[in-house]
């Protein structure tokens, strides 16, 4: 003969299992929140990380930024005014973090140029309107760059196959925004905080190479 269980034993039972759902509930989320908090302070220590050696091997100066800041990195590379940072931009509700690699040019090339990556659907727009690219004669060149400028003959003669050789093949290795180059200085802007010093150094060495060009 099956036994039923009496509606107290029921309220019983309910009144001993619901707050252990409560406790092991509470448990649960005190786990996970503590596993994403020491990730976090993981994940901050390994970019300060790459960020000193990246500072130390260019002999350009950091500070630890405070939690809820910015990193930023700058000084003097190979004759060239070099600034490293990190800036976030929002948009409703969302937000994104870039690191931004910039290397001015001594002096002002004069020249009203904007040189930047091609984006089909902003450029087709531009040109319907009116708007018109300079050519360097090059056609993956062309294809990959919009250029801008105020004197097209000297951009052209600025553009020269080595130029355009080693811009070519920095904008192939960007996951990011890719690079802009002004009268002023060139820059690459990539999607995220930098978190590996090697590729630090490396990207503001190429920066400076192209600068001494």
């Amino acid at each position: 003969m099956l036994l039923s269980s009496s509606p107290l034993q029921l309220l019983a039972a309910n009144a001993f299992l619901i707050p252990l759902a409560v406790i092991l509930g509470a448990a649960v989320l005190f786990l996970i929140v503590r596993a994403a908090v020491r990730g976090t302070i993981a994940l901050r220590k390994r970019t300060i990380a790459a960020w000193q050696q990246a500072s130390e091997e260019l002999g350009i100066s950091f500070a630890i930024p405070g939690r809820f800041r910015g990193y930023l990195m700058e000084g003097r590379v190979a004759g060239f005014q070099v600034k490293v940072h990190t800036y976030t931009q929002s948009s409703g509700q969302h937000s994104t973090t870039y690191t931004a690699f910039r290397v001015s040019f001594p002096g002002s090339l004069d020249m009203g140029l904007k040189l930047s990556r091609e984006l089909a659907l902003v450029s087709g727009i531009a040109k319907f309107f009116g708007a018109q690219d300079i050519l360097s004669g090059d056609d993956v060149f062309d294809t990959t760059f919009v250029i801008k400028g105020t004197e097209p003959d000297d951009v052209i003669g600025f553009l020269t196959e080595d130029i355009r050789r080693q811009l070519i093949e920095l904008q192939q290795a960007q996951k990011g925004m890719g690079i802009v180059v002004t009268d002023i200085d060139i820059s690459v802007t990539q999607m995220g905080v930098a978190r590996d010093g090697d590729a630090i150094i490396t990207l503001v060495t190429s920066l400076t190479h192209m600068a001494f060009v």
